[in-house]
């Protein structure tokens, strides 16, 4: 990689990292592992000849194994599980192969419950939660371009060292958090609102200067951190204004689910909204801004081929 977008390795010790999805975060992270120094298999449902990694006119080559078929996987070290969390079920397969009881799996997905998805596919593995905070896309299968930010946030509990020690020299900052419970809650009341009102204006983040989104956007965050709240999360007022303000920042860009509609793929929206609605039921309250994000969201039919084409600049994962 280039020193431009991935600093130069560290000093860690080669070791087997497996990464399983090649979507943009799953291309990003293989790259990063790439640079660190180790054995990096990639693992897609569909083989593409080559991985290659962009970041404004700088293009390279990654030296990965590109693998799609789970029978010649075997267990390794560490495996960066970054599939949407709709395709966790099918990727089981790959879990089962890729681990035994020394394995490390690190949970890169969008929501809330990805960790407890993935423990109970492999309960013998170690499983570390993680949010990401990549944002880059896909260009074509095996083509990914990272726009800015690079990082993850991890639980600060006893596997923050050897998390840091596997992504010594990777480019990507790895920031343990005491509370990522509330951090996830804090990430996922910025998506319910931005990923569902992106993909259904069909607008990039500009749609959030507009008064009666932004009103909007207010109430499902609101929503999102009442639910929060009776999950454990510390969320207050001032947290959901603030989120509500960060939006401005990202005023360029569209949201990966954005990108997932334009190019026709399917919807995280149950991962986002839809998690709100059915924790909410739960603790009963009442959440009728997500539920009717999470119905609009479902009901989408593919666009018509001439609108395919999606912006250029992918803000939020």
């Amino acid at each position: 990689m280039t020193d431009a977008f991935f600093p130069l390795g560290g000093t860690r010790p080669r070791t087997s990292v497996a990464v399983v999805g090649g979507g943009a975060v799953g291309g990003m992270l293989a790259g990063a592992m790439a640079k660190a120094g180790h054995d990096v298999s990639l693992c897609v449902r569909s083989p593409f000849d080559e991985l290659v990694v962009m970041a404004g006119p700088l293009e390279e080559r990654i030296p990965v194994r590109i693998v799609a078929d789970a029978c010649y996987a075997r267990p390794v070290r560490w495996v960066l599980f970054a599939v949407k969390a709709f395709h966790t079920l099918g990727a089981k397969e790959w879990l089962t192969a890729l681990c035994d009881e020394d394995t490390t799996v690190v949970v890169l997905q969008n929501g809330i419950d990805g960790a407890e998805r993935v423990r109970r596919m492999v309960p013998y593995a170690t499983v570390v939660p993680a949010l990401v905070y990549i944002q880059a896309e896909r260009e074509s299968p095996g083509r990914v371009r990272l726009n800015y930010n690079n990082g993850i946030e991890i639980p600060a509990d006893r596997e923050a060292e050897r998390v840091l020690a596997l992504f010594d020299g990777s480019g990507v900052e790895v920031r343990p958090r005491r509370d990522l419970t509330t951090a996830a809650w804090l990430k996922l009341m910025l998506n319910v609102a931005t990923n569902s009102l992106t993909t259904l204006t069909l607008r990039p983040m500009e749609v959030f200067e507009e008064e009666r989104i932004r009103e909007l956007a207010l109430g499902l965050m609101r929503e999102t951190a009442a639910v929060g709240v009776a999950e454990g999360a510390r969320l207050t007022e001032e947290d959901v204004q603030r989120t509500l303000e960060s939006t401005s920042v990202f005023a360029t860009g569209g949201t990966s689910m954005l990108h997932d509609r334009l190019a026709d793929r399917p919807l995280e929206y149950e991962t986002l909204n839809g998690a709100v609605v059915a924790l909410a039921e739960r603790h009963g309250i009442d959440v009728p801004l997500n539920r009717a994000m999470t119905a609009l969201l479902g009901a989408l039919r593919p666009l018509p081929v001439a609108k395919t084409a999606p912006p250029k600049a992918s803000v939020l994962p």
